[in-house]
């Protein structure tokens, strides 16, 4: 009976001690280009420079270890680039993940850099106008289509103390996902695909409960 006490004495002062977190980021986003195989000029596909907007919750559960939830909403432009041409198409990316987070300080410090690792789903949108014709068909067609893909990411940041239950974090993530080769849909002949990396700097703030 001791021993049951004892231990409901200690998960109670776990659950106690226990902080959630929720906040709100904003920042841009940046992709690698990817070359279309098959080109006879050198030719690339990928992703516009973009904002971004996010949302989290966190849970920090142990004295270095913390976990998240993450949305994160993209306005990107995808295009074709080749021999100083270009065609563009207006488009979204909604990324969802989970992730954990290690932090090098305790939770009370004034400044908590930590590294962050996870995983989840990106959801790729062409919502540009198809026409009939457009600079670079015959190398690869942008299409008003959607598609979604797994995501691995990995980053960091910090986590400063702004008042007694609010911080600002300065963050940045590398969400890696193959390309959406059904948006940027190769011409007969060619081929688009490959990794991508989407860099994702924010700022933003959390508020503690």
């Amino acid at each position: 009976m001791a021993r049951f006490i004892l231990m409901t004495l200690l998960l109670a002062g776990a659950a106690a001690a226990q902080q959630r977190e929720i906040g709100l980021l904003a920042g841009g986003s940046v992709s690698n280009g990817l070359p279309v195989g098959g080109a006879p000029l050198a030719a690339t596909a990928g992703l516009g420079i973009g904002p971004t907007l996010g949302v989290l919750a966190g849970q920090d559960l142990y004295p270095h270890w913390s976990g998240e939830i993450r949305y994160g909403f993209e306005r990107r432009e995808f295009h074709i680039n080749s021999a100083g041409a270009s065609a563009t198409f207006a488009g979204q990316a909604h990324a969802f993940h989970y992730d954990l987070v290690y932090h090098r300080r305790l939770r009370h410090s004034s400044v908590r850099p930590y590294l962050a690792f996870g995983g989840g789903a990106i959801l790729f949108r062409g919502t540009g106008a198809e026409t009939s014709y457009r600079p670079l068909m015959e190398d690869a067609y942008l299409t008003r289509t959607q598609q979604v893909k797994p995501m691995a990411t990995i980053g960091g940041g910090w986590k400063i103390q702004a008042a007694h239950r609010m911080q600002v974090r300065i963050d940045v993530r590398d969400e890696i996902t193959r390309f959406p080769e059904k948006i940027v849909a190769a011409a007969p002949g060619r081929k688009t695909g490959g990794w991508l990396h989407t860099l994702v700097p924010s700022v933003g703030v959390s508020w503690l409960f």
